[in-house]
């Protein structure tokens, strides 16, 4: 995990300076201020946040020394030198409006490049758009932030988790495996409840004889699942063995 969030960030830091390059010269500033945003403290910072910082640190200093990869290879981009702000991610998605207000507003930065959350994403770029500002969401594993709005100054640089949710339930046809019933376990937040939602929506498609059994939704960073697992062994328990069941987690 920490590999994959070090190649995203480091793909929507050379996004965020190839869009910029156009759209700013160097005699009109001498540095390119970027806001970086991603868990700096808290449950995901770790396996998330850090490692994301990590690689924007490392392509940052790259890019202002002249040895990126080629075509990135010219010393800053346009003549500008890269100023990183680092902003930490947790705390909400109210904080995070207002944190990426002051990005803008206050420490002028010429755009943002950062989020994991999903709640959080969903939250920013509607403000980002509104101040016509540019945003570049590194993760985000939401599909309702281009499906539900539609943006100028907002972009992504990664996949949406419906894939991976109509992936499973296609798999599960395509090895012609017999579902008659599944249980669920999804983070109760905006990406658990969406990979849920598309995961229904695909079995009813593929399985539309399969119901779906227990639909459990631990809280984000809860840690440990005892309840839900009890929960999952004492159904599984109770039905009989000839019946072909799925448990799904995603």
């Amino acid at each position: 995990m920490p590999k994959m969030k070090l190649k995203l960030v480091l793909r929507s830091v050379v996004a965020a300076t190839t869009l910029a390059a156009t759209c700013w010269s160097a005699s009109a500033q001498e540095t390119f201020k970027v806001g970086i945003v991603s868990f700096l403290s808290g449950q995901a910072a770790e396996s998330f946040g850090i490692p994301a910082v990590n690689g924007a640190k490392v392509l940052v200093e790259a890019f202002n020394k002249g040895q990126a990869p080629a075509p990135y290879n010219k010393k800053g981009f346009g003549g500008l030198t890269i100023e990183p702000i680092y902003v930490d991610e947790n705390g909400g998605a109210t904080k995070q409006v207002q944190e990426l207000r002051n990005l803008y507003d206050r420490d002028k930065v010429d755009a943002v490049v950062g989020y994991v959350g999903s709640g959080d994403c969903l939250a920013v770029a509607p403000v980002a758009e509104e101040m016509k500002k540019f945003l570049i969401l590194y993760d985000c594993g939401t599909p309702r932030i281009f499906e539900d709005g539609k943006y100028s100054y907002v972009f992504r640089t990664a996949a949406h988790a419906t894939m991976d949710n109509v992936a499973l339930a296609r798999y599960l046809k395509a090895k012609n495996i017999p579902v008659k019933s599944f249980n669920m376990i999804n983070q109760d937040y905006a990406w658990g409840q969406d990979s849920r939602t598309d995961f229904v929506l695909s079995m009813a498609k593929l399985y539309p004889d399969a119901k779906p059994g227990e639909d459990l939704l631990p809280k984000f960073g809860a840690g440990q699942y005892g309840t839900e697992i009890s929960a999952l062994m004492a159904k599984l328990m109770g039905w009989r063995l000839t019946s072909t069941h799925l448990a799904v987690c995603t």
